[in-house]
């Protein structure tokens, strides 16, 4: 008689590069499909990579990606031998149904989904999916090109014997999903990263009053903001998404000259909070380009100029340039004050064209995203020596953990898997019977009565 089993790949003791696998005979989904967010340790990208036709292999054997059977393809695994573990067993030779499900577009989450063999069906929502598109077409996509699948919230994605359900989230990116995953003798909650101090917190109230009356076996719930201390978080001027808008409008007043902001791009609403404060302190925003497109894209007759950093006009592009007007530094020069102009960190020496007296830097949740980012001391550096002023505005997309344990509370599954999470041992839910267990990366496990039992 066929069970369900889960595996736990990676992610249990880390920030992103979750991704669990739950089967049912011959049926199987898996979801995410991420890489662990970890700049100081980064040792392989498309850059570094010996061979173009060899990335995949060398993330399997720097263990970066899941040595798991019936993922990625024969051409792809045959490019990097010899292997010095086990080599996985390739999709064409798998008798598994699989689908591969993304909960949203941070890289953590969906970063290595081009490893995956070009047969292997990919889903995110409609929205994730139309960012993805976009990505790829201002030069953000991944190191291989793939198609991926939409599906609709709240309605049923059936895998063979497998049907999943997303539900929409609240976290720092649109499209954000969390997924109901039931099986024939099972019923499993993902989480997804969410958060309830974003902007839609109704989101999480609608999810809640969708599972009710279901009795949840198992919930997976992320727990990023837990850590061993509570100290007070000094590195930002914010508390919530709605404050953004207020503590920039506030913080612009103070300087006369330019203001610059650096943000994920891949936060929509965040961007449109930022072309917001410009029109409200009588600023014009200068957007870089590829963030211009993505503007142009998401946001309803958005107002800005774009970077003049000697552009080339490309198929992407030419349409956006004939739209919107340009700018140089020289010409903001002119008038410094009338401008809040983009710099992301890669982009840092273009500080040095500009007119810096009385000029403040915003850093809202863009790279580097911490101290533990080497790129971090760099920009404090740099900043400190043309002395600009540095305000962080950082909010983060993940839930605080009175809401962690609202969210555990809420849903009172059999079991709580805390996972996405440097500490997850330290997550206790408020009712002193609920059941927590802390599973073993790559062990499978079968649920019987109302436990995890390692296979």
């Amino acid at each position: 008689m066929n069970k369900t089993t889960i595996t736990f790949w990676s992610g249990l003791r880390t920030i992103g590069g979750n991704i669990a696998e739950i089967t049912f005979g011959n049926n199987r989904v898996i979801f995410d499909f991420g890489l662990v967010y970890d700049p100081a340790s980064l040792i392989v990208n498309a850059d570094h990579t010996k061979e173009k036709s060899k990335y995949i292999t060398d993330l399997l054997k720097l263990a970066m990606i899941p040595n798991m059977d019936g993922v990625y393809s024969n051409k792809d695994l045959s490019a990097g031998e010899p292997f010095f573990n086990k080599k996985p067993v390739p999709y064409e030779k798998s008798k598994m149904t699989t689908a591969v499900l993304i909960s949203h577009l941070h890289l953590d989450h969906m970063g290595a989904i081009d490893t995956l063999a070009p047969s292997v069906p990919v889903y995110m929502s409609a929205e994730s999916k139309k960012l993805y598109d976009t990505l790829i077409n201002i030069g953000e996509g991944l190191t291989f090109s793939r198609e991926v699948l939409s599906f609709q919230f709240a309605e049923k994605l059936q895998i063979g014997a497998i049907s999943v359900t997303p539900y929409r989230i609240d976290h720092d990116i649109i499209g954000a999903a969390s997924f109901l995953i039931e099986t024939p003798d099972l019923k499993i909650l993902y989480s997804g990263d969410f958060r309830l101090h974003g902007l839609h917190p109704e989101y999480f109230h609608h999810l809640i009053k969708s599972i009710s009356q279901q009795q949840i076996d198992i919930l997976l719930i992320e727990g990023t903001t837990i850590k061993p201390t509570k100290e007070e978080n000094t590195d930002t001027l914010c508390q919530t998404e709605t404050d953004i808008i207020q503590v920039s409008k506030h913080l612009l007043s103070e300087y006369k000259g330019l203001a610059f902001f650096n943000l994920y791009h891949r936060n929509i609403e965040r961007l449109h909070h930022i072309l917001q404060v410009a029109t409200l302190t009588n600023r014009t925003a200068v957007l870089e380009l590829e963030t211009a497109y993505l503007a142009n894209t998401f946001l309803e007759n958005p107002s800005f100029l774009i970077y003049d950093n000697k552009i080339k006009k490309t198929d992407w592009n030419k349409k956006l340039l004939m739209k919107y007007a340009r700018i140089t530094p020289a010409e903001m020069n002119v008038r410094p004050g009338n401008y809040f102009v983009q710099n992301r960190f890669e982009n840092i020496l273009n500080l040095l064209d500009f007119d810096l007296k009385e000029s403040v830097y915003i850093h809202t949740n863009g790279t580097p995203l911490g101290n533990f980012d080497p790129d971090y001391p760099k920009l404090l550096s740099v900043l400190n020596h043309l002395d600009i002023d540095y305000k962080p505005l950082h909010v983060s997309g993940h839930a605080l953990e009175k809401d962690i344990l609202t969210y555990i509370e809420q849903v009172r599954p059999k079991i709580v898997i805390p996972w996405h999470s440097q500490y997850p041992e330290l997550i206790k839910p408020i009712s002193p019977n609920q059941t927590v267990f802390y599973p073993k990366e790559k062990v499978t496990y079968v649920y019987e009565e109302n436990h995890l039992k390692q296979i």
